[in-house]
This record gives structure tokens, sequence and C-alpha cells, in this order.
């Protein structure tokens, strides 16, 4: 099913159902599929992994794989590490095995999920999306750390290429890829610049560089670095002024927004950041065109759960209009 709508002011806003559709797990199963991909390289890192799920989970089993969701996960990590430094400090936890965890686990699942992406026929459905439903000029939001939609835009008919940034003022015909929570790709240079791997990189500013392909075929030793992502936790920090200038990015795209496509992003109750964010950027837009007395933001929302929708209602303070494009849901769910 294809959109006949304008692509000016198109704005795509993409979670971690869309990723599904390419394998990626979510949130609620990703945790124990990337320990077992550490597993097989190192089983000592997989036993503090489970000792810390243990005491935060006294009914976790690791042989019956009741993994929890990632984002509680690492939100307990957080809050330890905060008690330990402003109440009480925990001898059997004190911070730096906390944090140790912390990076050992945030580690694995940036390597399973560049595992993944190895595998590039598992593609098909967010290339079929991206081909059939986004048009030169769309910007699109994904609060996923992987690249398919990076190789899905990179294959886009003409090549009309693409910025990780939002302008006012950039060439129509180029999309706008933001990702707010950073990506699997980026690091920091600083970490770069002893390497052989550090022409190959380009770069978002001076704290921050990209590797501009899938695989670390050519460039293994980047395998060994950390990579700057923003965990999914309540209290966020982001470190880098890039990433600043991403979510400013994002609330200057949903305010310029003509149309607000959600798919598979469920705007989760631990991101209060995102809700505040997005709150701000459509009273923005409503106001905006209040004031200017242009028609309001069309706003759709594709998730299979019914409840998404009245959550992005609250944030509009309206009744969302009839889902003319739930048939992309379905095209992602089947690869089609």
């Amino acid at each position: 099913m294809k959109i006949t709508l304008q692509s000016t002011g198109r704005v795509f806003v993409l979670g971690a159902g869309v990723s599904a559709s390419c394998g990626i797990p979510v949130a609620r199963d990703i945790l124990g599929q990337a320990v077992l991909h550490l597993g097989h390289k190192d089983g000592q890192e997989v036993k503090q992994i489970h000792r810390l799920l243990r005491l935060f989970y006294p009914a976790f089993d690791e042989d019956l794989r009741n993994y929890p969701n990632i984002e509680d996960f690492l939100n307990f990590i957080q809050v330890a590490k905060d008690f330990n430094k402003g109440f009480v400090s925990s001898k059997q936890w004190p911070p730096e095995e906390l944090k140790r965890v912390d990076l050992t686990t945030l580690k694995a699942l940036t390597d399973y999920i560049w595992s993944l992406m190895a595998d590039a026929t598992k593609q098909r459905a967010v290339d079929n999306f991206v081909r059939n439903n986004l048009r030169r000029g769309d910007t699109v939001i994904t609060f996923n750390w992987d690249l398919t939609i990076e190789r899905a835009l990179e294959s886009y008919q003409g090549n009309p290429g693409f910025q990780y940034t939002y302008s006012r003022k950039r060439k129509e015909k180029e999309f706008s890829l933001l990702k707010p929570h950073g990506s699997v790709d980026w690091f920091e240079i600083e970490k770069v610049k002893a390497l052989k791997s550090q022409r190959h990189v380009e770069t978002h500013d001076k704290e921050l560089c990209y590797y501009p392909e899938f695989h670390f075929g050519d460039d293994p030793e980047l395998a060994e670095i950390s990579p700057v992502i923003v965990p999914p936790i309540t209290s966020k920090k982001f470190r880098y002024k890039f990433l600043h200038r991403t979510w400013v990015g994002v609330l200057q795209a949903v305010t310029d927004a003509t149309e607000l496509h959600v798919i598979g992003y469920s705007l989760p109750k631990e991101d209060q950041f995102a809700r505040f964010v997005f709150r701000r950027a459509i009273r923005n837009n409503m106001t905006k065109s209040d004031k200017d007395k242009k028609p309001e933001m069309k706003l759709f929302v594709v998730n299979p759960d019914e409840t998404v929708e009245q959550t992005f209602y609250r944030l509009v303070g309206r009744r969302l209009l009839p889902n003319e494009i739930r048939g992309l849901g379905r095209q992602l769910q089947r690869g089609s």
C-alpha cells in the first residue's frame, strides 16, 4: 500500500516494531538473546550479568531464560548506582562493579545487533517499506540503534542521500535521518584516532564520527570500541553536543510537520524525556497552525497495541484521524 500524500513536511517516527521486521528482537526479548551471544565469547562476563539479575529479580533463572525487559534491567542498574552514591553504598555491588556490568550489557547488546546486521537478506521488509512509502525530503526519526533504515535509504532509487541532521534550509530532495538515542556505528573520535580505521570513518562533529559500512570486515578493531548510544533509561544523560542538536532537530521537525506517522513506536512510559519533547513539539505545531491559519497536522499511528493511539491522543489533546495507513503495519509484519 502506497501513501499518495505530499512529501513536504512529512515526518516518520520509527520504533522497535520496525526493526523487529528484520529479525531484531524488541526490548522485552533482546536481553536474553544478547547475553546468549555474549556467552560464545566471554562466559565470565555472562556470570556477572546473571549474578546481578538474580539480585534484582529473585525469580530469575538462566535455565528458564526468563530475562526481563532490557529497559527495566538498565533502569534498575541506574537506580542502584544512584542509591550507592547518594544514600548507602553496597559492599556486594560497589559502583565500579555496577558500572562494569552496565557497560558489559550495553556492549553485548550492540555486538548482538551488529551480528544481526551481517545478514542483509533480512532487510526486505524495511527496504520495501522505505521504497514504497517514503518520499524524497521526508524526515525519519528512529529510536533504534541498528542500521536497517540507513541500509534502506542508501539503496533508495536515484540515491538522493541523507543527513543525520534536520535543517529547514536543507535540500528538499534529501532525506533527514535523526537518531536521538545514538547508533551502533557512532564512535568517539578520540577512541578512533589511534586506529587504522580512522581513515574509513566520517565525522559528525569534533566529538563524534560514524562508520559508513554495515559490517566490520575491513575494520575489526572498531568492534572492540563501545559505540555512542543512549541507554533506554528514565534519567538519560546526553554527553555529546551532537545528540543535543539531534533532539533540537526532533523538536523542529515535529513542529514543522504537516503529517506525523508513528510506526512501531510506543513512546514508553520510562522515556519521560521523549514524551516531553513530543508533547512540546506537537503543541508548537498546533499553535503554529492556528496562528498561520493552516490545516492541522495529520497524525497517524500504526501499532498492534491499541493503547499507543491513546498515548498520542493525550499528547495531542484531540481524537486521532482515522488510521489511513494501517497497511504499513501489515507490510512490516509479513515482510512484503
